[in-house]
């Protein structure tokens, strides 16, 4: 099994490609396998939640990964996101695979430091640096093993090396080397290129045929490691993307309530509530014993003024979605707007270029994710129209020949698999010796 997500890849891209798009591997994929001609995804529709719902088939509300950023002190370890995968609360791909008997490996997948994974190059960064593929500093939070034998096999990247294209490399020897029954790979450029240029610019479209080419050298890998006969593929996405011109700052109204304090730099410091932007919408909380709605509501009110309010959700409404328990509000942006965490400046910047995000109510028009799936359980022809990211995992866990009906909200989607049954061990496979964890 080979789960290849495409960080913000929205469905629109393989299933109406837009001219001049090339990505032959994607469409193949699509027209052999089975397909999703939109996947709704979870809330906020953000990396972490919903890559963490992709590999246990729950909302953030079971499985704990609410937002990217993990902090719910205003003020502290702002840069920290849910790196770690002890923070997961229910049962995972790599947890039903180990529970079986079947290997691992995971390329950057989020929310997996310290996962029983087999072979695992956990996603993490330095939080006083720019996120990025930091090598030296993965390997503090890696099986010191698997680390020697990859940096051995492939070396050090060179420096400005494409992420993905190391990603994909690495993916590659494993499943050459090792033939993983689970093999997880992140890749993330056509995320990064639409939060700067805006989705369907022609900067994201080149990054999107780039990705379809690692896809394909991925798929190869499989043929040239004898593997195709008993591999199955899904590529998948986290969430799509909308255009943005307009940001908008409301915790600089939260400081001038004196709800917040921030220092020179616009960096929050400190405050009565704590809040998170997720780029489309923006998470608000206080603590249970206290009741700040109506404060919050007054300081904000100038946005409701200016119309810049798709909707404002309550606990309750958070609930029903499934969404962070403890958020007591979440601010809606309307189309074109983005909300960002910087405490001072003017409270809506008019931006000269389109740039994109994400973060938005799932059903929204633009954020559909993906879902297509190719191999040797997987029907051919089936266009599954539009489902619930939920039903992702627990089709993987049923392809890979694991039945556990607890797993999951929803059920598999059965009409894409061809037969039930555990994929063959390919011989000599080991895992790596474990080393006490970071």
């Amino acid at each position: 099994m080979v789960v290849i997500s495409v960080d913000g890849m929205g469905s629109s891209y393989y299933v109406t490609p837009p001219p001049g798009l090339r990505i032959p591997n994607l469409r193949s994929l699509m027209q052999a396998g089975s397909y999703a001609e939109a996947v709704e995804g979870v809330y906020p529709t953000v990396t972490y939640p919903s890559h963490t719902t992709l590999i246990t088939g729950r909302r953030p509300a079971e499985h704990g990964i609410y937002t990217n950023l993990a902090s719910r002190e205003p003020g502290q370890h702002a840069g920290d996101w849910f790196w770690f995968a002890q923070a997961i609360k229910v049962p995972t791909l790599w947890d039903e695979a180990r529970e079986h008997h079947l290997t691992t490996a995971a390329i950057a997948w989020p929310v997996s430091v310290g996962a029983p994974i087999d072979w695992n190059v956990p996603e993490i960064w330095d939080p006083s640096k720019p996120p990025g593929l930091d090598m030296m500093y993965l390997a503090k939070f890696m099986n010191p093993l698997v680390g020697a034998e990859l940096l051995g096999a492939l070396g050090l990247p060179a420096p400005g090396a494409d992420p993905d294209t190391l990603k994909a490399r690495l993916a590659i020897y494993l499943i050459k080397e090792h033939q993983p029954n689970l093999t997880l790979i992140h890749l993330v450029d056509l995320d990064e290129t639409e939060h700067e240029h805006g989705p369907g610019s022609p900067q994201a479209l080149a990054t999107l045929a780039h990705v379809d080419n690692l896809i394909g050298q991925v798929v190869e890998a499989v043929k040239q490691a004898g593997l195709e006969s008993s591999t199955d593929v899904f590529v998948v996405s986290d969430h799509g993307f909308l255009p943005v011109r307009r940001l908008l700052h409301p915790n600089v109204l939260l400081v001038n309530a004196g709800l917040l304090t921030a220092d020179p730099q616009g960096h929050i410091t400190g405050g009565k509530v704590m809040t998170v932007a997720n780029g489309g919408s923006f998470f608000i909380y206080w603590p249970a014993k206290q009741n700040r709605q109506a404060e919050i509501l007054s300081a904000l009110k100038p946005l409701l003024d200016a119309g810049l309010a798709w909707a404002v959700l309550d606990q309750q409404a958070l609930k029903e979605l499934g969404g962070d328990p403890d958020a007591r509000l979440a601010w809606e942006a309307p189309e074109g707007t983005a909300f960002v965490d910087s405490a001072r400046g003017n409270l809506i910047v008019e931006q000269e270029a389109v740039t994109g995000t994400h973060g938005y109510l799932p059903f929204r028009h633009g954020l559909e994710s993906a879902f297509l799936a190719h191999g040797p359980h997987i029907q051919a022809g089936v266009n599954l129209h539009r489902i619930p990211m939920t039903r992702i995992a627990p089709t993987i866990l049923q392809a890979m020949g694991v039945d556990d009906p607890q797993f999951g909200d929803d059920p598999p989607l059965r009409e894409v698999l061809v037969r039930r049954g555990r994929l063959p061990r390919a011989p000599g496979r080991v895992r790596p010796r474990r080393a006490a964890s970071p």
